[in-house]
């Protein structure tokens, strides 16, 4: 029987000399690197650096081309039940008839497909009424602003109480106050799983980042404390050869 993966000897997430690409385009040549899993890393890069591939790969949606990725102690593919993952976007088909308890339902499946049990329906209601969403059980997915469909999404992530938690720009196309209610609730669940975050927006749980991994075709990681705010400001500003030279250098 699978056991969540939360020991001490498991508490990382290891990349080993992996490479990968799109036809035309190398995305990681290579690249051999350790990442804590527990608190929070703050995922930054520019646009086409490999940040959101880095994501499908560590959930096991793509295969690296050689290399081997371990995710607390287990193959990407094998740790996929334990890691919670909000896409940056949401593609669905508006005529479907799927309301919001359906879709946090699919966060519950497993690898052989049947009936979701009474359990599974207890643990979906609970999650929806920790975040708030009790009154959108019944609501048609499609008929939600983007911030509630964020909130759903996180939802589905939970509802299987997982060791890791992905997130890809939770923050994109949502207003000021949809990512004020988001950022509360993803706070709320710092202290008991790790959470490994992409984003372009600095202040977006600022104050509560523990390391800084830099993704440009290859992969640096900083602790937050060996960071001053003028590097966060050029991390954030784009200016990653820079500051990679100037930690390491």
């Amino acid at each position: 029987m699978d056991t969540p993966m939360n020991s001490d000897t498991s508490s990382s997430i290891t990349l080993k000399s992996i490479s990968f690409g799109y036809p035309g385009i190398s995305i990681f040549d290579d690249v051999s690197i350790a990442i804590p899993a527990a608190g929070l890393t703050q995922v930054v890069g520019p646009n086409g650096g490999g940040k959101t591939t880095l994501a499908r790969l560590l959930i096991g949606l793509m295969r690296p081309h050689r290399g081997t990725i371990d995710v607390m102690g287990r193959s990407a593919v094998a740790a996929r039940r334990f890691v919670g993952y909000v896409p940056q976007h949401a593609l669905y088909d508006p005529r479907f008839p799927a309301v919001v308890q359906d879709v946090v339902l699919t966060g519950r499946l497993k690898r052989f497909v049947g009936p979701y049990s009474r359990k599974d329906r207890e643990a979906t209601l609970s999650t929806l009424s920790d975040l708030g969403l009790e009154s959108l059980t019944n609501a048609a997915f499609s008929t939600l602003s983007g911030g509630q469909r964020q909130r759903v999404l996180l939802a589905r992530a939970l509802v299987s109480n997982p060791d890791l938690l992905i997130l890809d720009e939770p923050t994109a196309n949502i207003d000021r106050e949809s990512a004020a209610r988001l950022e509360t609730l993803i706070r709320a669940q710092r202290n008991r799983l790790g959470i490994l975050l992409i984003t372009h927006d600095f202040d977006f749980l600022a104050d509560s980042v523990d390391r800084v991994l830099c993704v440009n075709r290859n992969v640096h990681i900083h602790e937050r404390s060996d960071l001053s705010e003028d590097d966060l400001a050029r991390l954030f500003t784009g200016h990653f050869h820079s500051l990679a030279e100037h930690v390491h250098g």
